[in-house]
């Protein structure tokens, strides 16, 4: 008998089965099958409904001439082959602009190509099909593209820490800057921080993972200048109740201020300069936002006309909340104009790179970016991870997957806008958890099982890639976990750096792997805003605190105590920090990442993943002033190390010729 529902998850990439973390198949429950179909919104419900609906796109896929999509080479000639004749007409991307049209039998010649995603009609047997052309480069900006021998290092950073000891309560854009360019003196050639994503005005549980935005195209405001001078105080921690409070009360200020500017100042004319560039995108932000604090920050618990964009309803709302709509469009022009002041800092004090953004996995279910009508996010599932030996039940992220059936049918605009917006300011991103480009792993809504749902990785990959062209900027892949076979092979050939973390490279004695063997096209660091510092993974700091909250037992801390101490034995150092650094600074890798914590020898990390409230996540202080970072032997010591490898960049370089100065990316 004949498994239709297995069969359609596989014709639409939800996996009927996948291989779990001990190499055992895990056969997927019937209705989770049925859940996140229902969830990319497939109207099955019985064996029947997949067989008519499996049949229906079957049927649809062989009247096409071509694909859906296709990916050809930027500026070479191209010949496709057609599954039937057709007339067709090819348009621009963004002007709609005819480049070429025809009637072709079997194969249908195409002119060479700008970068971008060209839409191709098709006209055969009286049927219309639209086909995606996505023009990519041969390869994602490359280091080489900056910097002609490229062997750097840079200082990564939690921007929320970035107070200057107590100069503000939480971290700036502003203060970026002046981290940057003390850096920058040391020879760093990127500073990498969290997403800066917009976390928004009302948040469930008063959330502060940067890792769980509500917008990911739009700016965290928390992070602008705090113009009334409010100096912050001497604790470890970000207080941010305080924190948020003050930075809006100063905002509000600000934007009353520019409200009494006459029509013609300059900075008038800069915002709506900003608000027409932003267009459709930073409207609805703006209107969502103001939403959520009549409504709640759960869109899908709001009254129905504002849910489900009843125009007359929110027509009216925008009548009578004018201003609110205004002022949050406005602070969303003040975190991109401070944003990038920082780019533009940094690399005029003489990073090569400058600023090192990140770019999270994917919004809250409830935000700004799943109430957009357009999105290409679905809310009937969340993405999370299968059982493993660290997460026995599986992992929910509470975060919207993408659905590739939504993906195809607006041609990868909105993945290709999201980029835009995150490279905007940036020499360099960071894609988190980039497995996600070729498979993520969905839960229902209400289910205690999940399953992968597959993508389409190459054309998501040329995507990328012509972004990456377009903004002018880096891209690397945070490809860590258990990796589908030929991911990074795909990552690599398109010119996308990967990610080395040195604990997570073992020997089978305990020690580490050599660095100068390590991957060429990666950033290779010790550890991540999610594992021990060096300090805390050799002293198992990480395993003290969770067996303190009963996250592990004694046997299990005893053993990784044990681990640990034979890891330290292996470096044949008394001194594991600066042994470390050495060693990374040795690296085969391109670039060097070091976290400024360990260049402190701290033993705390800035999130234990796992925890909630025992463990004060997202909130640690830079353990560093800007003045201490000039004055500071240990940053002394890690230059010197990294100039020795050929890494250093001397503050001020003479600028060589066809070297590109990377303030260009503040566009």
């Amino acid at each position: 008998m004949t498994d239709w529902m297995s069969q359609l998850c596989t014709y639409v990439g939800v996996h009927a089965q996948y291989r779990g973390f001990d190499g055992q198949t895990i056969e997927v429950s019937r209705d989770t099958q049925v859940a996140v179909l229902q969830a990319m919104g497939l109207d099955v419900r019985s064996d029947t409904d997949a067989q008519v609906l499996l049949r229906q796109m079957q049927t649809e896929d062989a009247a096409r001439p071509l694909p859906p999509e296709v990916v050809v080479d930027a500026g070479k000639l191209c010949k496709l082959t057609l599954a039937r004749p057709a007339e067709w007409k090819l348009e621009a991307e963004g002007t709609g602009e005819t480049l070429a049209r025809g009637q072709a039998k079997n194969k249908l010649s195409l002119p060479d190509l700008p970068l971008g995603i060209h839409r191709l009609h098709l006209r055969s047997d009286a049927r219309e099909f639209t086909t995606w052309v996505l023009a990519r480069p041969a390869s994602a900006i490359q280091l080489e593209d900056h910097i002609p021998e490229p062997r750097i290092w840079g200082v990564l950073a939690p921007l929320y820490g970035l107070t200057d000891g107590d100069a503000a309560q939480i971290g700036s854009y502003g203060l970026l800057g002046d981290y940057a360019v003390a850096m920058a003196a040391h020879g760093a050639d990127f500073v990498g921080i969290n997403p800066v994503h917009a976390m928004g005005q009302a948040r469930p549980d008063d959330v502060v993972s940067p890792y769980s935005p509500s917008h990911r195209g739009l700016l965290n405001t928390w992070h602008c200048a705090d113009y009334d001078g409010q100096a912050g105080d001497e604790t470890e921690l970000v207080d941010y109740p305080t924190a948020l409070r003050n930075t809006a009360r100063a905002l509000a200020d600000q934007f009353a201020s520019f409200c009494d500017l006459p029509d013609g100042a300059p900075q008038r004319r800069a915002f709506k300069t900003y608000v027409e560039w932003a267009g459709i995108a930073l409207h609805e932000f703006a209107l969502f936002e103001v939403l959520s604090v009549s409504f709640g920050a759960d869109w899908r618990t709001w009254p129905a006309p504002y849910r489900d964009h009843d125009a007359d309803a929110l027509a009216a709302f925008e009548t009578t909340h004018k201003e609110e709509i205004a002022r949050i469009k406005w602070e969303q022009w003040q975190a991109d104009v401070q944003l990038s002041d920082a780019q533009d800092r940094a690399c005029k004090a003489g990073m090569r790179v400058g600023l090192y953004l990140d770019l999270a996995v994917g919004p809250r279910l409830g935000g700004a970016e799943t109430w957009v009508k357009d999105s290409s996010l679905i809310t009937g599932a969340t993405l999370g991870a299968p059982p493993d030996p660290l997460g026995p039940v599986g992992q929910s992220w509470g975060l919207a997957p993408q659905s590739p059936l939504k993906l195809r049918s607006e041609g990868y605009a909105g993945f290709a806008r999201l980029l835009r917006s995150v490279m905007r300011h940036a020499g360099m991103i960071r894609i988190d958890h980039v497995l996600g480009l070729m498979r993520s792993f969905w839960i229902p809504d209400g289910g205690a099982e999940g399953t992968y749902v597959s993508y389409p990785f190459d054309a998501l990959l040329a995507v990328v890639a012509i972004e990456s062209a377009r903004s002018n900027t880096i891209v690397v892949g945070e490809d860590l976990g258990l990796i589908p076979e030929g991911l990074r092979e795909k990552l690599a050939a398109s010119g996308v750096y990967g990610l080395d973390v040195l604990q997570y490279m073992r020997t089978t004695t305990g020690g580490f792997t050599d660095t100068t063997k390590t991957r060429r096209l990666a950033i290779c660091g010790f550890a991540t805003h999610d594992t021990p510092t060096v300090a805390g993974f050799f002293t198992a700091e990480d395993a003290r605190v969770r067996h303190q909250f009963g996250g592990i037992d004694a046997q299990t801390l005893k053993k990784t105590h044990a681990d640990r101490t034979r890891a330290r034995e292996t470096l044949g150092s008394s001194d594991p920090v600066p042994e470390i650094h050495h060693q990374l600074a040795r690296a085969n890798a391109s670039m060097v990442s070091i976290q400024l914590d360990d260049i402190a020898e701290r033993t705390s990390q800035q999130n234990l993943p796992g925890t909630v409230d025992s463990y004060p996540n997202w909130r640690l202080k830079a353990p560093f002033t800007v003045d201490e970072i000039a004055q500071s032997e240990a940053f002394k010591r890690l230059a010197e190390d990294m100039r020795a490898q050929g890494r250093s960049n001397p503050r001020r370089m003479e600028k060589k010729d066809g070297l590109q100065d990377c303030s260009d990316h503040a566009h």
